[in-house]
């Protein structure tokens, strides 16, 4: 039976396979990029062996949120990444950072990337969202994040990055990449599981409110 145009249209995108001859030599290069920046991290509140928590981080920093994986957890981090063709250029970039990525956004497959982070969690898995992905307001917080630490009674942290030194695109979220040799802060911030009397609006606040005092502004 073949798809039908509902199916194919929430289909994600996907990088075709002639692309990857040069997608392997970008994503080393961007591992040097990274080699250079001098990071400073401030771990506050966490403990990763405790359990998985819900890894949350603005969009226009998602270009260290690798180096941070693979620096500060133990555990495996699945990332949620958007259906659209931006997004399966990170996911195959991801792949070389050794970040495994669910398909899903607000408006398309989001209750398919929700189950399947969900259960990736449930298996011991950290989740890595961006708030305010995959098209914005910039800096403005979604509520799917909420959502996933309810359904799997999971804390959040809060990765809060602040480059010294960057380079801004022309995207909607302003998208930055880190001057080689530039300075880098990451502070690492748990936050508690959202509790049963307390609203999604205000559990919201006070997130959105924690990464703008760890993310905005310069190191």
């Amino acid at each position: 039976m073949s798809d039908t145009p509902r199916e194919q249209s929430d289909a994600p995108a996907v990088v075709p396979w002639y692309h990857w001859a040069w997608v392997v030599p970008v994503a080393l290069c961007l591992r040097l990029w990274l080699a250079t920046l001098r990071f400073r991290c401030n771990v506050g509140r966490f403990d990763d062996a405790a359990g998985p928590s819900v890894l949350l981080l603005w969009h226009d920093k998602l270009f260290v949120s690798s180096w941070i994986a693979n620096r500060h957890f133990s555990r495996p981090v699945t990332a949620l990444i958007s259906t659209s063709k931006d997004g399966a250029w990170l996911v195959a970039f991801f792949k070389f950072m050794g970040i495994t990525a669910v398909r899903g956004s607000s408006s398309r497959r989001g209750a398919a990337a929700l189950i399947t982070l969900t259960r990736s969690m449930r298996a011991g898995q950290h989740a890595g969202i961006t708030p305010d992905g995959p098209k914005g307001p910039a800096l403005e917080f979604k509520s799917g994040a909420v959502s996933l630490a309810r359904l799997t009674r999971s804390p959040f942290v809060v990765m809060g990055i602040r480059y010294h030194a960057c380079w801004r695109m022309r995207s909607w979220d302003r998208f930055a990449l880190p001057i080689p040799f530039s300075k880098v802060e990451v502070t690492l911030l748990s936050e508690p599981t959202p509790g049963e009397g307390e609203t999604d609006e205000a559990v919201v606040a006070r997130l959105q409110a924690r990464l703008n005092e760890t993310s905005t502004g310069p190191a």
